[in-house]
């Protein structure tokens, strides 16, 4: 049977050692579904631990039914990393930053930056990826730590913000693992 069909099914077990980072990603107004299941396979790959969707993002599993663009999208994958729901995205990166997390915001603003041009600290990451249309909320904005852009050299101005939300995140797992904070993971079959 195709891996990908077992996913699906929730018949792979994720064996994990203890990750001492912590990396997690911020769904600010996320609407499409399909964006929200390919959000749970960047993060599978990029190691990233948890998805908390804010706002109108829709959510894998609500009053015990499953979502089945989100469950398509994602392979299956939101089975297995953890996702919570908060209304306000200000307080969960309020929260966040109470924490010890710092707070990265991936959009196109005047305190923006090139995504290749960060390094990251010793510190739990997250990072904030935004609207569609409107990209992330400027409240939100303002309070991020860093606020990630990727350079355009086409007539687009952006690119899809799950393409975008991988590409960084692939950026900040390698700084990660430069900095030695990384463990891996692996997969087996349920036994």
């Amino acid at each position: 049977m195709a891996f990908a069909r077992l996913l699906r099914k929730g018949a792979v077990k994720k064996e994990t050692e203890k990750q001492q980072d912590k990396f997690v990603l911020i769904l600010d107004n996320v609407y499409d579904t399909f964006n929200v299941g390919g959000m749970y396979r960047i993060a599978d790959a990029s190691g990233i631990q948890k998805i908390y969707h804010c706002g109108d993002t829709p959510i894998p599993i609500e009053n015990e039914v499953v979502n089945n663009k989100i469950a398509r999208a994602s392979v299956g994958l939101y089975q297995y990393i953890a996702w919570e729901h908060h209304d306000k995205t200000e307080q969960l990166v309020d929260t966040l930053k109470q924490h010890g997390y710092t707070i990265i915001a991936l959009e196109q603003d005047t305190r923006s930056i090139p995504f290749d041009q960060c390094s990251v600290i010793n510190t739990p990451i997250a990072l904030i990826a935004g609207n569609e249309t409107f990209g992330v909320d400027k409240q939100v904005i303002d309070k991020a730590d860093v606020v990630l852009e990727l350079p355009m050299f086409g007539i687009n101005k952006s690119v899809n913000v799950v393409v975008a939300t991988g590409i960084v995140a692939y950026h900040l797992r390698t700084q990660l693992q430069k900095s030695e904070k990384c463990k891996t993971q692996s997969y087996r079959l349920k036994t």
